[in-house]
């Protein structure tokens, strides 16, 4: 027996980044303190990991990277999970093993394909450096980690095997990126949020509108009330994607003058018609947080502000800007509810 900890466990250097599921299901956490009376007798022996900080890794990277790396590998395992799907899991039995113990996870497979996905994801970043893949990857959710190699003896053995709650089944339905730490002075590991990644389109991912606004402005679009609501009312919009038309250039100005005064004069005709102009294609708009390689790139946002005052544009990662009070407007007319 030996303690998790090790001098060849522990890290030099961290925290690194991971890709978890965080099991906070209360019936699992439930599951998991059923065993918490027999592991609190071994006292400091003993990292006993809390509800908040229960996990699945599917995908460690042990090394540092830079913040230009740490975003192109969110982002590759955020396209490559939109491929996958939530998956349920029978939690037990527990395990007691050489350094920690763990609860087991069945079925197997699909927690194997989402470690294959993120791991092929995560690879195709440069300098990323990912630990060899071993013949059969082992699934597993840890309760406890040794802090000393005299823990796991025939008595604690025999004691654990008694308990034998009821196994439960939990939905894993997104990962977390973190940077995780290993805190040796608790014994167990915790993390600070990177970002969220839903396997597939979840409901709730699903539900979030694509808008589209400034196709074609309308005086109901810039009129001094919103079409749905109070004028103060603050308005909190999310969208899957905010597609935006480009303000008009000089000659698509002009153009338009020469319309409208031609359509209230049918023999104005001054210099002649004007070239007909190129109407530039609609833009997704993406975060543009520059980073050491290139930009956030994000294109899920929530658009906050209300009919009087400029939009704030928040993307998922939490990088936010200010736009104008009539792109507020157009996503509000845009995203009104149907009657």
């Amino acid at each position: 027996m030996e303690s998790f900890f090790s001098q060849k466990r522990t890290w030099a250097d961290g925290p690194y980044l991971h890709f978890i599921a965080v099991l906070d299901d209360p019936e699992y956490v439930a599951f998991t303190q059923a065993h918490h009376d027999l592991l609190t007798g071994y006292g400091d022996r003993v990292g006993i990991v809390p509800a908040p900080w229960l996990h699945w890794t599917a995908q460690g990277v042990h090394h540092q990277l830079d913040e230009d790396q740490v975003e192109r590998a969110v982002r590759a395992a955020r396209e490559a999970a939109q491929y996958a799907a939530p998956v349920t899991v029978t939690m037990g039995p527990v395990w007691p093993g050489p350094s920690a113990v763990t609860s087991a996870m069945y079925p197997e497979e699909p927690l194997a394909a989402i470690n294959a996905l993120v791991r092929d994801a995560v690879s195709t970043v440069p300098g990323v450096q990912l630990r060899e893949a071993g013949d059969r990857y082992w699934p597993h959710s840890t309760l406890a980690y040794f802090r000393a190699p005299d823990v796991h003896d025939s008595e604690f053995n025999r004691q654990l095997r008694k308990i034998r709650p009821e196994r439960v089944e939990i939905t894993i339905s997104r990962l977390l990126a973190v940077y995780m730490h290993q805190d040796l002075d608790l014994g167990y590991y915790t993390w600070t949020p990177i970002a969220e990644i839903p396997l597939g389109a979840t409901a709730a991912d699903a539900s979030a509108p694509e808008v589209v606004c400034g196709k074609a402005q309308t005086t109901a679009t810039y009129r001094s009330a919103p079409p749905w609501g109070d004028s103060d009312a603050e308005y909190e919009i999310e969208v899957g994607r905010l597609v935006v038309q480009p303000p008009l250039s000089e000659s698509q100005r002009r153009y338009e003058s020469f319309v409208d005064r031609a359509l209230d004069d049918s023999t104005y005709f001054e210099d002649g018609e004007p070239p007909l102009p190129v109407w530039p294609d609609p833009v997704t708009v993406a975060c543009e947080r520059p980073s050491a390689g290139g930009a956030c790139g994000s294109t899920r946002l929530l658009v906050r502000g209300s009919w009087t005052r400029p939009a704030v544009i928040i993307c998922e990662r939490g990088h936010s800007w200010t736009d104008t009070v009539e792109t507020m407007r157009e996503v509000i007319v845009a995203a009104e509810p149907a009657q």
